[in-house]
């Protein structure tokens, strides 16, 4: 079912239908292994507009048949959840506040 759905997702776009991608998530949602739960993630985000449907898709679909092949092992599941992990957006929250920087950038000479 899950091959099934992304292949959907992949054949229609750029058109997104939302109750497949809620149909998919669920599926993944339900199957609870962290790949699982990455490409969970990035669907949600793609169905918001929020990740490049035409940049995830691809990944999204590969990573789906790594997680529905039952003869790969957990390093291929771990080393497909880290590609589907790198779609996600960054934080946007700075490292460094502006008041740290202002205290802590002055020199003394």
């Amino acid at each position: 079912m899950i091959e099934a759905l992304i292949t959907r997702l992949v054949r229609e776009a750029p058109m997104l239908d939302p109750a497949a991608i809620e149909t998919l998530v669920d599926a993944l949602a339900k199957d609870g292994r962290p790949l699982a739960l990455a490409i969970a993630k990035v669907v949600t985000l793609v169905g918001h507009g929020r990740i490049d449907a035409g940049i995830a898709l691809p990944a999204l679909a590969m990573a789906c048949t790594t997680l529905c092949d039952e003869r790969l092992t957990e390093r291929e599941h771990e080393a497909a959840r880290y590609e589907i992990e790198t779609l996600l957006p960054l934080p946007v929250a700075p490292d460094v506040t502006v008041d740290a920087l202002r205290s802590g950038s002055r020199r003394r000479t």
